[in-house]
């Protein structure tokens, strides 16, 4: 009974403690995580062409939270294995950000020799800048087309092209339109050909497209290997959970084990990571 009441003393004393000290700044920071990333996945999430609502995304975030913790925790019986689920949500929700906004950025960068194409026919067709970018926001398909159409918008309130353009390159994070950008700032300030300057230019992202294939197909095998070698040792760990139960229980159920576990995690994460910077070639 006396082991009981000191059991039932230590955890109100946690609890307290941590609503004290801890529960707000928790509450902060999970409002500021919410809504940073509900609005970025809005952007990608459109309905009759508009970007979703973050208030619904915000929900979903905190209902996957919220399932996670207590799968987890009436999984294994142990509110750690709760929190373990809880910062895979967390993880889950900022990977798949990144992955996204990505994606994005890849999608630009595959349009970039159509871009350069587009502004050196139009200059040679006699447009203003401004006109070819008008026309690549126009005729282009997402996420060329809006990413010029704002800065057509910046034009319009008072920015002028090269404004436009250095804000538009520091959106797209494009090493390949920091190029255009930055031919233009020279012709500006110099004078020159632009046609044919875009003509160069155009030459050159091609000769960078063709090699940059050419790396990625001679580091594809680097790459699935990652994936293999950071999922088989997951893999192998579900499969003995339901082979052989015993086996593999004292993982969870011991504080040794769950040490381990924490440090196989670690080991994984640290083996993607410089996997992932051996593979990565700039070009």
């Amino acid at each position: 009974m006396a082991l009981l009441s000191i059991s039932v003393f230590l955890w109100f004393m946690t609890g307290l403690i941590f609503v004290l000290f801890f529960l707000e700044p928790v509450r902060q920071w999970l409002r500021n995580f919410h809504t940073r990333y509900a609005e970025k996945y809005s952007v990608h999430f459109r309905g009759d062409g508009k970007p979703a609502d973050p208030r619904r995304i915000r929900t979903i975030f905190v209902s996957m939270e919220i399932g996670a913790f207590v799968i987890g925790f009436l999984m294994f019986g142990n509110p750690i294995f709760g929190l373990w689920a809880l910062g895979f949500v967390f993880f889950s929700i900022t990977y798949f950000a990144k992955l996204l906004h990505q994606r994005e950025l890849d999608k630009f960068d595959d349009q970039m020799v159509d871009i350069t194409y587009a502004m050196k026919n139009s200059l040679k067709a006699g447009m203003t800048l401004q006109q070819a970018m008008q026309l690549i926001a126009t005729e282009f398909k997402p996420p060329a087309s809006e990413q010029f159409k704002i800065a057509i918008r910046e034009v319009q309130l008072g920015a002028s092209v090269e404004e436009a353009l250095k804000h538009l390159e520091e959106r797209v994070n494009n090493e390949d339109f920091r190029i255009v950008v930055n031919a233009v700032e020279i012709l500006r300030q110099t004078g020159g050909n632009m046609v044919e300057t875009f003509e160069n230019v155009t030459d050159t992202l091609k000769t960078r497209k063709r090699v940059e294939g050419k790396i990625k197909s001679l580091t594809a095998q680097g790459r699935m290997g990652a994936i293999i070698l950071c999922a088989m040792p997951f893999i192998m760990a579900l499969l003995l959970y339901f082979l052989s139960r015993d086996y593999i229980e004292p993982l969870f159920t011991t504080l040794l084990g769950n040490i381990i576990l924490t440090i196989v995690l670690l080991l994984v994460s640290t083996g993607w990571v410089l996997i992932q910077k051996i593979i990565s070639i700039e070009v």
